[in-house]
């Protein structure tokens, strides 16, 4: 058989080596954690869940093209129960409730109730929200692999799409939010992304919700992952935790085996790297056989961001009925969060799962995005460990004021479980500047692809959510299943 090895137990390692094992194919997965997951993952902390990642999942259902390979890895089937939230966020402001209702023609006519100034600019909102419902991520094969035909076939079905980006490909947020004169609905459409996404990530997040596309599959990050561990290990595959790769070895512009923190190495015919890029290419590989777009995007940091959080849970004590429940947004008393001064915040509940969070173990989870200056500073804070702790806990202090004063039933009902910076999720993943997601575009940049294998490596594939921009779970789940593809097909004897 042959042998493939791969560095990296994220959701993209576990779907590589689901469908390496298919094809035939020895693989090994290696992960430098304890439990692999990468990103989508989840802990507990006095006696609460948090859950990490999953806010919602796209492709869920069955008429989906991204459900066969969440089927075929064993995320998603008939008996995995989804949960759909009746809205993806809402607004409270001066005792005006706003939502951004799944069923789109419910929350035009509250928008419009609210706001009748607005109407032309609203009703063009949600037309183009149920007009960005035809969006679809690639499945079959990447994008860069695909003929004329092929993209021909792939993109016709979204060709309402274009209409959405005629109207606002190069609005960022904060633009958009400007199209609106009611302080309430520019304030829902201005406050809960960053200013600096482009408009149309609220618009096509958005439309995944309101075409039922998007659910949270009961049981949340954690199993999840361990859906796929199940499925790989089904299939024959191996999984070596605390275990770090240092380097992929080349000889002649092949790679021959894959060298160990521990001092082991192991031979192997092809190495699939679905580790964070920064990491693959500051530490893995040579920074030469980096492919040219990716590049850019390291190098071009005005056209092209990345965005972390800082996170704050709070588990609620008792079950007794509370306010914060879905995603709410809401005005606050100027406070500081990294380098950023914040007038807005936001709460979710985590109340949907009884399995995860049963009516006494309620979790509210509040995070502040920031951006590549916030992680410098949390970076550099970190080495003061005093200091960091000092200031996380500052933080979570000022978040529960605000909470409470939003939602006075809330006092002393609150048990701070945890908080962590942007600079948490490189000390675990490598994920470059605490990224959750790859990078984007800004305002004048257009969106770059890149190929999974690299010039002048024969043997070598990239796998994960850098592997194409905006990221998140449909990425790295299906850029394992094009890494595979890269495999040559084995011949039946």
């Amino acid at each position: 058989m042959k042998k493939v090895v791969i560095i990296g137990g994220g959701v993209s390692g576990l779907s590589a080596g689901i469908y390496a094992q298919q094809m035939g194919y020895e693989t090994e997965i290696y992960e430098k954690n304890p439990m692999v997951g990468g990103e989508c993952t989840g802990w507990n902390r006095q006696g609460y869940h948090i859950d990490n990642c999953i806010h919602w999942l796209t492709g869920c259902q069955k008429q989906d093209d991204l459900y066969s390979v969440w089927n075929n890895v064993g995320v998603l089937d008939d008996d995995v129960k989804l949960y759909r939230e009746d809205y993806i966020y809402m607004l409270e402001m001066d005792g005006v409730k706003l939502h951004l209702w799944r069923d789109i023609e419910k929350a035009r006519k509250e928008f419009l109730s609210i706001a009748p100034e607005d109407s032309a600019e609203i009703n063009k909102f949600f037309d183009n929200v149920k007009l960005a419902e035809c969006v679809r991520v690639p499945f079959e094969k990447a994008q860069t692999d695909m003929n004329f035909i092929e993209f021909m076939k792939f993109v016709m079905p979204m060709k309402n799409m274009t209409k959405v980006m005629n109207e606002y490909g190069q609005e960022s947020v904060k633009d958009f939010a400007e199209r609106f004169k009611n302080p309430y609905v520019k304030a829902i459409m201005g406050k809960y992304f960053s200013e600096s996404f482009l408009a149309y990530t609220l618009i096509t997040s958005y439309a995944f919700l309101s075409s039922s596309t998007a659910a949270i599959p009961m049981g949340g990050s954690v199993s999840l992952v361990n859906r796929m561990i199940k499925r790989y290990n089904d299939l024959g595959g191996k999984i070596f935790t605390n275990k770090s790769a240092e380097k992929v070895n080349i000889v002649n512009g092949k790679a021959e085996s894959v060298s160990f923190a521990d001092g082991s190495e192991v031979s192997c015919n092809y190495v699939i790297c679905a580790t964070d890029t920064s990491v693959t290419f500051s530490k893995l590989l040579p920074e030469e056989y980096m492919p040219k777009n990716l590049k850019t995007l390291y190098k071009e940091t005005k056209g092209y961001r990345v965005s972390s959080g800082f996170h704050v849970s709070f588990g609620v004590v008792g079950s007794e009925p509370c306010s914060p429940k879905g995603a709410t947004i809401f005005p606050c008393e100027k406070f500081k969060v990294g380098k950023q001064t914040c007038d807005f915040m936001g709460t979710r509940m985590y109340d949907y799962d009884e399995s995860l969070f049963p009516s006494d173990k309620r979790v509210i989870q509040c995070n502040f995005l920031q951006d590549e200056e916030d992680y410098e500073y949390w970076k550099n804070l970190y080495a003061d460990r005093e200091r960091y702790n000092a200031e996380k806990k500052r933080i979570a202090d000022d978040v529960e004021k605000r909470i409470i004063k939003q939602f006075p039933e809330l006092e002393g009902r609150l048990k701070l479980l945890c908080t962590y910076s942007p600079y948490t999720f490189t000390k675990w993943c490598g994920a470059y500047k605490g990224a959750y997601m790859s990078f984007y575009e800004q305002k004048g940049y257009k969106a770059l692809t890149m190929k999974n294998k690299m010039k002048g490596l024969s043997n070598v594939i990239l796998a994960g959510q850098w592997t194409a921009m905006n990221g998140g779970l449909p990425v790295a789940v299906t850029s394992g299943k094009f890494a595979a593809q890269k495999l040559p097909k084995i011949k039946s004897r």
